[in-house]
């Protein structure tokens, strides 16, 4: 019987092979990115949800060649071919750590009526970069209503024009002050001041229910300084139109008044 011979340098191939994967060169993984959840979308803005998480690493080499988070954030536009060097970009971080959760993550400033792409995306140290599964909607043509009062009695003092109620003198939520006085010979004047940047336009006396969130968007002479008006029969249904602070339009009707009392109707829009 032929005896064969195995080299000893078989026993070493193993080893050998073993020791040039591990001292080899490594590619970086990008992170793992998980589907945007779309948790609201109004006309002018979205929110969404996401996670960011580790990919799966073959050995330490690998983990520390891919490195930290080092930006983050949402990329969107209006075709789906998306990427951070092109399209709108809402930046988010620079460092985290993993998992990161986006919660209740808005993009606001868009334009109603309009399809949108959107993508979470994450770059890493070693220039692994990932985008999640684009998803699309489309912001509603005008928004809902957020506040809405009919025939509500005021006094002089400070008030919330987005919730419509009276608020304490300093309140930070006051969008304008309100005073209701009698001048002899003239009768009662309501005059309303802006607090911080709250804007006006008195309406004149006109029809409250033709006045449309389109209507209201579409003034481009809103004001800070206060209007003056005298209130008597000739001018119930006077409609002083409003943007809060907050970035909502409204509508604010005068039904009538006694010496120190008027009374009001409003409807204030979403963003």
């Amino acid at each position: 019987m032929r005896k064969i011979k195995i080299s000893p340098a078989l026993f070493f191939l193993p080893g050998l092979l073993l020791s040039c994967n591990l001292f080899g060169p490594v590619d970086p993984l990008a992170p793992t990115i998980s589907t945007l959840e779309v948790v609201d979308v109004k006309r002018t803005e979205v929110t969404v949800n996401g996670t960011i998480d580790r990919p799966d690493f073959k050995n330490d080499r690998q983990e520390k060649k891919s490195g930290e988070i080092v930006e983050y954030g949402l990329v969107y536009g209006t075709s789906q071919n998306l990427s951070v060097e092109t399209n709108s970009v809402v930046k988010l971080g620079t460092t985290g750590t993993l998992p990161l959760a986006i919660q209740n993550q808005k993009i606001t400033g868009l334009t109603g009526n309009t399809q949108y792409y959107i993508s979470l995306y994450a770059r890493n140290e070693g220039a692994g970069m990932a985008y999640s599964p684009i998803v699309n909607i489309k912001t509603v043509d005008q928004p809902t209503i957020f506040d809405s009062k009919t025939s509500v009695s005021i006094k002089s003092g400070a008030f919330d024009l987005d919730a419509g109620v009276s608020v304490p003198a300093g309140d930070s939520r006051a969008d304008i002050t309100i005073d209701i006085f009698t001048i002899t010979g003239r009768g009662t004047v309501l005059s309303v001041s802006v607090a911080g940047s709250t804007t006006l336009k008195n309406l004149g006396v006109t029809n409250y229910a033709l006045i449309s969130y389109f209507t209201l968007l579409n003034i481009t002479d809103y004001k800070t300084e206060p209007v003056g008006i005298t209130l008597n029969a000739n001018t119930a249904n006077t409609v002083i139109a409003f943007k809060t602070a907050e970035g909502r339009y409204g509508k604010w009707r005068i039904e009538n008044s006694t010496a120190n009392t008027a009374t009001i109707s409003l409807i204030t829009y979403d963003k």
